[in-house]
């Protein structure tokens, strides 16, 4: 296993929305899958391509998870 670091929690965040399309996970979720979800969109010549909502989705969460607080 390769033990990859992510740059930021949001890193990890954008990983699991390219891949899933929704971030309706835990955190501990996200962030654990967030190797396996790098290594699978790095392979993926058009990952780019299911950025779209994540900015907005991302926002929602953290607002949300801010008044859990």
């Amino acid at each position: 296993m390769m033990n990859l670091k992510y740059n930021s929690v949001k890193d990890a965040y954008k990983a699991f929305w390219m891949v899933k399309g929704h971030l309706n996970a835990s955190e501990e979720t996200i962030l654990s899958c967030y190797e396996g979800y790098f290594r699978r969109i790095w392979h993926n010549e058009e990952g780019y391509l299911h950025n779209e909502g994540f900015e907005e989705a991302y926002k929602q969460r953290m607002e949300k998870l801010n008044e859990s607080k």
